[in-house]
């Protein structure tokens, strides 16, 4: 198991009684969405970064420090794996002491994830106010993990940071009492800075032929059920391309304790899970995109590539409302997921790319950041390494 390297804190002479702000984050996306935020921060403020260590996996978490140039965290709380409950209150407990040792100004926190709840309550419970980044996303399935979390943390934050106007209407109706900015999806601003990055097709030497499935699938409510598992991973073994599954240890684990075997489906590549980079370049070249993966609903969708959502409903609504994006129901799988799938592939579409901002996200969270909090926006910039 690796792990970000253990930061060593440097120097910072003249330091202020207070930090400015604190970035908190601990899983994959959250990693990824670090990569633009931490410098659109660090231009204006001191800014504090710690990793919860919820992502222990190398190639979930810390091989975007690598692919992305993230800098090194200044504390990494190494919480690893536990159950959800312990794992957020280990997460919460920690982050808390950190909090009240260094006494930032403001705590921001990003997504949906257990990191992201446990870090906003930690902020809340010491009396710094929290600012969080894609607020107001909703999916209308409470049973849901991120459903629970991202109400309540915005239920806790002080400015919510909306990647579109819809996400803005659910703040307003549920009378949520945080200042409410649309700023876009900074998931966009990582895309037009990665993208030309990434590995091009002749480089992807172990992908099929165009066309070609990609593939990833992760969550909870499908991987954990293995009849349903089970009756996805048959209806891709009958899709008519070849498939590229990016295959996420959870999911690893679940289809070996399901007795499927990799064997048994010949038109499936079994990759272990892609890093970032590569990953967009399988995006970018598949003829249809398989997930149930709220990030790489919207790479698809930027992207130009058809999606096949594996779930009855999305946080992610204007995907699907501008045709980029089509829900298939887990337990529909076998009937309907090869239909789907041609049909897409079949029916050339092209939509609108700007449903959740322009690329310019970070420096709007930035601009909030100092609308908010004007003691914060009035202090000289200070350049931090």
């Amino acid at each position: 198991m690796v792990r970000p390297p253990r930061p060593q804190r440097p120097s910072r002479p003249h330091r202020p009684s207070r930090l400015d702000v604190a970035l908190c984050y601990g899983t994959r996306p959250q990693v990824i969405k670090a990569a633009q935020l931490i410098p659109a921060l660090r231009e204006r403020w001191r800014v504090l970064t710690v990793d919860t260590g919820q992502h222990y996996d190398f190639d979930l978490n810390g091989g975007l420090y690598q692919d992305l140039g993230v800098p090194t965290p200044d504390v990494f709380l190494d919480v690893g794996p536990a159950h959800p409950v312990e794992q957020t209150a280990r997460m919460a407990a920690a982050c808390a002491q950190v909090l009240l040792a260094q006494r930032p100004r403001m705590v921001v926190v990003v997504g949906d994830t257990n990191s992201t709840l446990a870090c906003a309550l930690a902020a809340a419970q010491v009396g710094i106010p929290v600012t969080h980044v894609e607020a107001g996303l909703r999916s209308g399935q409470q049973e849901m993990a991120e459903e629970r979390n991202r109400i309540a943390v915005d239920g806790l934050s002080r400015i919510l940071c909306a990647p579109s106007a819809a996400a803005a209407d659910n703040l307003h109706r549920e009378s949520m009492t945080g200042q409410v900015v649309i700023t876009g999806d900074v998931s966009r601003d990582v895309l037009e800075h990665a993208l030309p990055l990434a590995p091009s097709r002749d480089q992807l030497g172990e992908l099929p032929p165009h066309p070609y499935a990609f593939v990833t699938l992760h969550r909870a409510e499908l991987v954990d059920h293995p009849a349903l598992l089970a009756g996805v991973v048959r209806a891709l073994g009958q899709l008519p391309v070849p498939v590229v599954f990016s295959v996420h240890p959870r999911t690893r684990r679940a289809l070996e304790a399901a007795g499927i075997e990799a064997a048994s489906l010949p038109n499936v590549q079994w990759h272990t899970p892609f890093r970032y980079l590569t990953g967009l370049a399988a995006i970018r070249d598949a003829a249809v995109v398989i997930t149930d993966s709220g990030g790489v609903q919207r790479e698809a969708y930027w992207m130009g590539t058809p999606c096949l959502t594996m779930r009855t409903t999305t946080e992610w609504h204007e995907t699907v409302a501008c045709g980029a994006n089509t829900l298939v129901a887990p337990q529909d799988a076998e009937a309907s997921l090869t239909q789907q799938g041609t049909r897409v592939m079949r029916d050339a579409t092209t939509w609108s790319r700007d449903a959740y901002g322009n690329g310019t996200t970070a420096a709007r969270i930035a601009d909030a950041l100092s609308a908010a909090r004007p003691e914060i926006g009035r202090r000289e910039r200070v350049t931090v390494p």
